[in-house]
């Protein structure tokens, strides 16, 4: 197992329960796989937590502000 993916585990694992009985589990996963997709390449690897955690969380917050829109957030890549 990589570093990267050790991180995006443990951010999953964080938000999952953070978000619990809001998001599902698999939608989660998939938030926080795309927000690294994202940064992969473009921060500070010791920066790589912190910030994916941030982005991941942005997208949860605002897939539960648009209900009306019950996407989930995907990469920009």
């Amino acid at each position: 197992m990589t570093v990267r993916s050790r991180v995006a585990d443990e951010v999953t694992t964080w938000l999952t329960g953070e978000f619990a009985g809001r998001v599902p589990a698999d939608a989660v996963k998939v938030v926080v796989r795309a927000a690294g997709r994202d940064l992969d390449g473009r921060v500070v690897p010791d920066d790589h937590g912190d910030l994916l955690y941030r982005v991941a969380r942005a997208r949860l917050v605002r897939m539960l502000a648009a209900p009306d829109e019950p996407r989930i957030p995907r990469s920009r890549r």
